[in-house]
């Protein structure tokens, strides 16, 4: 595959074309996709590029999977090579291997916002024809969205991050407040629980200069119903409803809901500082639950309680959340192209699903497992509760999506430090994304 890694590398795997067209090491793409329908009856080995899936009660998760795998497959055996935990980072480790041809890894782990940067850059075998017409009736239409560009799949679901409100019920109780529904309310209760002396922090996210503020960012822009691309992956951010969210931002900032350090906060930040009993609420991906409820590492552990995120006052919509999460994509230039897909659809179905239901602390993709008594014998509340979201995606349909993601947290992280107004913000962070459609580096 004829591609440049320092031009892939160097531009934040900007578009070099709509696809796999040609084919990898000099194999039409017809022949690939034969290849990859075929499961080998001959002994293969794989090697699967995928990070440390949180678990609930201490297995090792993939190698959960795995050995399930081996069972239906004795032919095939699957090896890992342990990825990083952070998407950036891991994004540029695995780009750096596939862009010079490597045939491993074969299958790899990867966020929900890669596939159409690695689609439209040939480092992703396009999978559309090779999955049954039904495929997608089983997982929530959000994450279909962010799978596709240009009409082929480049990466199939495994589990989702769902962002939720996470809050103190000991200290709503003590102020006879509810849990809050909109953005003002939560304001509201978590100035009175602060002024009581009970919290210094009311409300605790995720601010710095990272992919973490860019979700946070889209969800505040759905609630108050302003995209950021339109249909046709044009610029459409602007208007009172993007001023209104990045308003809002500020306004925690501003009032000292928010502390300031927020600017610097990524997950883990929020996270501890809520364990730690520092804060009233919490937003957070649907694993924080776990840890707060964990005894051993939570201060405010049986005294958190969990719900969908508040909206806007108004009509707006309640519970949006950002359709997180990783997904396995197979490499075009794999040797075993056959296993590799297999491996990639049984970690989407049902087999695995389960796996990672009872035992990891993530959320599956596949709807159907959450609504089993299962889900409900786990005690997670996240499990059962993700159906009452309003999943968004985040705006990944270009294969700039990094850059555009850069223009928004970058923007929104001066706003929140008040080195710009929300206005001002927003026309910035609208110019910066046209630059970023564009090519042209930020």
């Amino acid at each position: 595959m004829a591609l440049s890694r320092r031009t892939l590398l160097a531009s934040g795997l900007a578009a070099t074309g709509a696809g796999l067209t040609s084919g990898c090491a000099g194999k039409p793409l017809d022949t690939l996709l034969t290849q990859a329908a075929q499961v080998p009856r001959t002994p293969a080995t794989l090697t699967w590029w995928v990070s440390e899936i949180p678990s609930r009660n201490g297995p090792v998760v993939a190698d959960l999977i795995i050995r399930a795998f081996e069972r239906r497959h004795p032919q095939i055996h699957v090896r890992k090579s342990n990825a990083l935990s952070a998407t950036d980072s891991n994004r540029a480790a695995v780009t750096t291997q596939l862009a010079g041809a490597s045939p491993t890894p074969d299958v790899y782990l990867g966020d929900t916002t890669w596939p159409a940067q690695f689609g439209s850059n040939s480092l992703a075998l396009p999978l559309q024809t090779l999955l049954p017409k039904d495929f997608w009736a089983g997982y929530p239409a959000a994450l279909r969205r962010v799978s596709e560009y240009r009409g082929a799949v480049y990466a199939l679901p495994f589990f989702t991050d769902s962002a939720f409100l996470y809050y103190r019920k000991d200290l709503l109780a003590k102020h006879g407040r509810p849990v809050p529904r909109t953005w003002e309310e939560l304001v509201r209760t978590a100035r009175t629980v602060q002024r009581a002396g009970d919290a210094p922090y009311g409300f605790l996210w995720q601010g710095s200069v990272s992919e973490s503020l860019t979700c946070n960012v889209a969800e505040f822009l759905a609630d108050a119903e302003a995209p950021v691309l339109d249909g046709a992956g044009r610029v459409a951010l602007g208007g009172p409803g993007a001023e209104r969210a990045f308003a809002m931002m500020r306004e925690f900032t501003e009032t000292g809901v928010t502390p300031p350090t927020v600017g610097t906060y990524v997950e883990a930040d929020s996270q501890d500082a809520f364990t730690g009993g520092r804060g009233v609420f919490l937003r957070n991906w649907s694993y924080a639950w776990g840890n707060g409820a964990d005894r051993s590492v939570s201060k405010v552990a049986g005294r958190v309680g969990v719900a969908p995120r508040p909206g806007f006052a108004g009509d707006g919509p309640r519970g949006v959340s950002c359709a997180g999460g990783w997904s396995n994509f197979v490499n075009p230039n794999s040797r075993h192209l056959g296993a590799a897909v297999a491996f990639a659809r049984f970690c989407a179905g049902e087999e695995a699903q389960m796996i990672l239901l009872k035992n990891a602390g993530v959320i599956p993709a596949l709807d159907e497992v959450l609504s089993r008594p299962q889900a409900r014998a786990v005690g997670d509340p996240t499990l059962t509760g993700v159906r009452q979201l309003h999943l968004v995606a985040r705006p990944v349909q270009s294969p700039y999506y990094p850059q555009v993601s850069k223009a928004l947290y970058t923007r929104a992280n001066a706003v929140i430090g008040g080195r710009t107004t929300p206005a001002q913000a927003v026309r910035a962070a609208r110019a910066d994304i046209r630059t970023a459609l564009e090519g042209r580096a930020l």
